[in-house]
């Protein structure tokens, strides 16, 4: 829950205006895959029948080579909300609900939503091209909101790779890792015919999670999370390039750093365990909270929202 969300930062309970504007981009998502779900396993309603004997084969939604050749043009959108059973869905949704809120509340909601369409169609476009060109199927359907959902995770994973998961004292970026080298393992024993048969997972999108994970990266890093390569800020400017500088840039110089005289004997009395907490609260979210008292909550930007939001996980 965000901080802004909390009991003790209301000034009443919302009305019903407010919890309305309040929906953001993962509620809406995250209630749709719910809503979905129910309607077609619950009520068993939009499947796929058998033409001779009427059983239902699998919800309708899905994308594939075929079902685009049919015209199905929506298919490539509604496939990430469909969902070949209860474990893909539950699975799916404790990922969604574990990265999508932290991605909304770092890349608000409309990079949440470009995270999780081009996750989807990137996922999906690779996988049924490695049905359709290496393992020359074009009819497996491919349903479900893995690929959108790893593309998220990916997404907040380039924005807070030092982030620790609850319980465990292990950080996400270590964990992506891992789930990525897994899939790719069990990719490759797809992709030459070796993936052992007493595994429950033969159906499922290896390749629509990778391409997924690839989109929601480098959606990330273009817009600046995760840093700049180095390599990237040394390199000069092409030859004959159009970039001109004004003159005054030109001449500007980078000012040389002031000198600061820092009591350390003070810092020590204040802080005498050296407690990184208490370093945090000092340096960064005192002055925020300064800030709240003085200008209201409002008054916060992006960025303190967010050092806000760290610190409160931190401190958990």
């Amino acid at each position: 829950m965000s901080y802004h969300e909390r009991d003790y930062m209301r000034a009443g309970p919302p009305s019903f205006g407010d919890w309305l504007r309040g929906w953001t981009a993962f509620r809406a998502i995250f209630v749709l895959n719910v809503a979905v779900f129910i309607f077609q396993w619950v009520f068993q309603l939009a499947w796929l029948q058998d033409a001779l004997t009427g059983e239902p084969i699998r919800p309708l939604g899905s994308v594939s080579v075929d079902e685009l050749s049919a015209g199905h043009f929506w298919t490539p959108f509604t496939f990430m909300f469909v969902h070949s059973g209860w474990g893909t869905f539950l699975g799916n949704m404790v990922l969604l609900w574990f990265s999508g809120r932290w991605v909304q509340d770092l890349y608000g909601g409309k990079n949440f939503l470009w995270i999780y369409l081009i996750s989807g169609l990137v996922g999906a476009s690779l996988e049924m091209a490695v049905s359709a060109y290496v393992l020359h199927t074009t009819a497996a359907p491919l349903m479900g909101a893995s690929a959108s959902v790893v593309g998220l995770l990916l997404a907040y994973s380039v924005a807070m790779p030092e982030e620790e998961l609850p319980l465990i004292s292990i950080t996400l970026w270590t964990v992506v890792r891992l789930l990525l080298a897994v899939n790719f393992i069990l990719a490759i024993l797809t992709l030459t015919v070796h993936l052992p048969e007493w595994l429950p997972l033969g159906n499922t999108s290896y390749f629509a999670q990778l391409g997924g994970g690839l989109a929601g990266w480098y959606f990330a890093r273009s817009l600046g999370y995760g840093g700049v390569p180095v390599h990237l800020l040394r390199t000069p400017p092409p030859t004959g390039s159009s970039l001109r500088r004004r003159p005054e840039m030109a001449r500007a110089r980078r000012p040389r750093s002031p000198s600061v005289d820092v009591d350390m004997e003070a810092v020590r009395r204040e802080n005498p365990q050296n407690d990184p907490l208490v370093s945090l609260m000092k340096d960064e979210i005192d002055p925020i909270l300064d800030k709240i008292n003085d200008q209201g909550i409002a008054s916060l930007t992006d960025d303190e929202r967010r050092t806000l939001e760290r610190a409160s996980r931190r401190l958990k």
